[in-house]
């Protein structure tokens, strides 16, 4: 195997890489990157067996072949190189020469023919979308995941199209996110849940020539590919919560903030919050919000932030992160929160943005607090 290829070509298709291969795994190879050389190009995969991501470039070939190497070493080193091409080839017991400029490389590697074999997926049935459209959608909910593994069906987003529109809903048990965003004409309906990891690979991705994507389900995978990437994922088989049911419909009490004012001024008084807990009282009257923490060990803040409510005072305790979540995820300058009571959820709003080309609503469960 010989190939010469640009320098940021090799070293973006291998950033893409990074977030796939396993690094702590007891197999080695998943640790590697397989690299193959083909006629006019060179091919990229890595994978954790559990999603995998395949991807290329173009490159003067001169030398078909194949092997794998250490994905975050070769990163680093590709990385490093001048500006300039990169001349890669292959010896005898797996020995990769990498060579720039004045630099030169010897990377051990492992043969081709030990990678697990890479799922293959049939493309017919794709749903097509716009990709900065589903982007947007998955910043919008992915941080409400679950980070406990034992909790399989939180473990991912459940994406559904149906009905000219698609919705996309994270939750972890104490918040939920949702996002609906409508779809062109003739998209075929479609559910599936994604899978964490997947979600954050796919905001990775850049839109081929039409700014579209190509995605949908082949046996036991679901597949994503946008130009000449493509993401592939095992299907979680699990059933996502009924999470319409769980919006409250009776909350009475609207307040409008300024979500700038009210990001910062949670982000200042969490600094002396329950590291544990994260909560923060939040107490409404006419006209302000004051926002506190206390800590037996820290010590204590509070700060006062105007707001639009004429009802009577009421308190609620909130998760300041989950809070600053939302209100760094939203596009626009003022937001809604409604509520009810001190045992009863918040549900947030994005409130002013008419252009907007999505509905967001975002759900946080209360937290008893002092």
């Amino acid at each position: 195997m010989e190939f010469t290829v640009a320098k940021s070509d090799l070293q973006k298709e291998l950033q893409l890489c990074q977030g796939v291969v396993e690094r702590r795994s007891t197999i080695p190879i998943l640790s590697n990157v397989l690299l193959k050389a083909t006629k006019d190009r060179i091919e990229l995969a890595a994978t954790d067996l559990d999603v995998t991501l395949q991807t290329a470039c173009n490159a003067a070939v001169k030398q078909q072949g194949m092997v794998t190497i250490d994905a975050r070493r070769f990163f680093d080193i590709v990385r490093s190189l001048p500006e300039d091409d990169v001349k890669i080839s292959l010896d005898e017991n797996y020995s990769v020469q990498v060579e720039s400029g004045s630099a030169k490389f010897r990377l051990l590697g492992l043969p081709a023919e030990d990678y697990p074999t890479l799922p293959k997926v049939d493309r017919s049935k794709a749903v097509v979308v716009d990709l900065q459209d589903l982007k947007t959608m998955v910043e919008k909910v992915v941080f409400a995941i679950t980070h406990e593994e034992t909790r399989f069906q939180l473990n991912g987003a459940l994406l559904k199209i149906a009905e000219g529109r698609m919705e996309m809903v994270a939750t972890d048990g104490h918040r939920m996110a949702l996002v609906t965003m409508p779809v062109g004409a003739g998209v075929q309906d479609l559910t599936i849940l994604i899978p964490r990891k997947a979600l954050n690979e796919i905001l990775r991705f850049d839109a081929g020539e039409d700014g579209s994507m190509k995605f949908g389900t082949s046996e036991n995978h679901l597949f994503f590919e946008a130009g000449d990437r493509c993401l592939m994922a095992r299907m979680m088989d699990v059933n996502f919560p009924n999470y319409m049911e769980v919006i409250a419909r009776d909350n009475d009490r609207r307040v409008t903030v300024t979500r700038e004012r009210l990001l910062a001024s949670i982000k200042r008084v969490s600094l002396v919050a329950n590291e544990r807990t994260r909560a923060v009282r939040f107490d409404f009257a006419a006209g302000k919000l004051t926002v506190s923490s206390t800590s037996a060990e820290l010590g204590d803040a509070r700060e006062t932030v105007p707001i639009e409510y004429t009802g009577a005072p009421f308190h609620v305790g909130l998760n300041a992160s989950y809070v600053a979540d939302f209100l760094a995820a939203v596009d626009t300058d003022v937001v809604a929160l409604d509520l009810k009571d001190e045992n009863s959820q918040c549900i947030a709003r994005p409130l002013g943005g008419e252009e907007l080309a999505y509905e967001y609503v975002y759900i946080v469960m209360p937290m008893r607090i002092g």
